[in-house]
């Protein structure tokens, strides 16, 4: 499939943004800059991305999405809590690799869940998709376990993703999840 000349614009915008914002920060990068370096007029920017937010939210989805697709391509955990894990070693790797990117970037995206989501709800499903029942209130602790460990692990200097999934593990456990969960 071809791309059109305007979702090829906005990947130049996507891709000139989330490369200054790991070089500079996101707080530090005007959307004047992130034009010029797309070699696009400001408007251009704001017609693709209202506000310099959306160009965040929009590059975080992209690399998630990035990493969710490699852990895919060797999943073989069966049960929520496996499934977890497994999907969590990939994106720990993912954060703990620019931590201080990643520290930024859950610093502006806290006030942002309502439209993240939709992203959220299908993880979450998908850690519950050999089920035969999706439970959407252990999904939801799950995740919030999931978070927890990894806001405390990039606060954390000497943080390695197996620390990371030995704190999520313990979490886990502590659940007491039914046995076709764990």
């Amino acid at each position: 499939m071809t791309s059109t000349k305007k979702q090829q614009t906005r990947e130049t915008i996507l891709s000139s943004a989330w490369h200054l914002f790991h070089q500079q920060s996101y707080a530090e990068t005007t959307t004047r800059q992130i034009a010029t370096a797309a070699g696009v007029a400001t408007g251009t920017v704001f017609s693709h991305f209202p506000a310099k937010i959306d160009l965040l939210k929009a590059g975080v989805e992209q690399q998630v999405e990035r990493v969710l697709q490699a852990a895919a391509a060797n999943d073989t955990a069966y049960t929520p809590a496996e499934r977890l894990l497994h999907y969590a070693r990939y994106l720990f790797d993912y954060y703990l690799q620019q931590r201080e990117f990643s520290m930024e970037l859950f610093k502006e995206l806290i006030w942002q869940q309502p439209q993240l989501n939709p992203q959220i709800i299908a993880f979450q499903q998908r850690l519950f998709s050999h089920q035969s029942t999706y439970d959407p209130m252990m999904a939801q602790v799950m995740m919030e376990l999931y978070f927890m460990t990894l806001i405390t692990g990039l606060q954390t200097p000497d943080a390695t993703t197996e620390t990371l999934l030995e704190n999520l593990r313990a979490r886990l456990a502590c659940l007491q999840l039914p046995q076709n969960m764990v």
